[in-house]
C-alpha cells in the first residue's frame, strides 16, 4: 500500500485536562461557510498565556486579551481572546471564575 503525504496541515490541541482536540486545515479549494464551522470556544485558565502560545505558532490574532465585566449580567467577567485557524474559522479563549 503506497500512502500519498497529505497536502494539508494539522495542528493538535492540549486542553490542559488530559484532552485533546485536533484541528485540520481544509485543503486547496476556497473555504466557504458550508465547509467547516466558524467559531469554537475554549475555556483555559490564562487566556492571556494561552493566546501566547497560539501567536508564537504562528496563528493570526484575531481580537487581542480583554476583559468583558458583567458578561449579559451575569454577575461573571470574562477575559478572552480570537485567533484563527488554519481555515479562517474564529478559535477563542477564554477564561472566568463564575461560568
Amino acid at each position: 500500500m503506497i500512502i500519498k503525504p497529505v497536502p494539508f496541515s494539522s495542528s493538535l490541541m492540549d486542553t490542559g485536562d488530559g484532552s485533546y482536540l485536533e484541528l485540520f486545515e481544509g485543503g486547496t479549494k476556497p473555504f466557504t461557510a458550508e465547509d467547516a464551522f466558524w467559531h469554537l470556544a475554549l475555556r483555559t485558565n490564562d487566556t492571556d498565556a494561552a493566546l501566547e502560545r497560539a501567536r508564537a505558532a504562528g496563528c493570526e490574532v484575531w481580537v487581542e486579551p480583554k476583559t468583558l465585566l458583567n458578561l449579559g449580567n451575569s454577575g461573571a467577567d470574562v477575559r478572552l481572546a480570537f485567533f484563527k485557524g488554519p481555515d479562517g474559522e474564529l478559535i477563542e479563549f477564554f477564561q472566568s471564575d463564575k461560568l
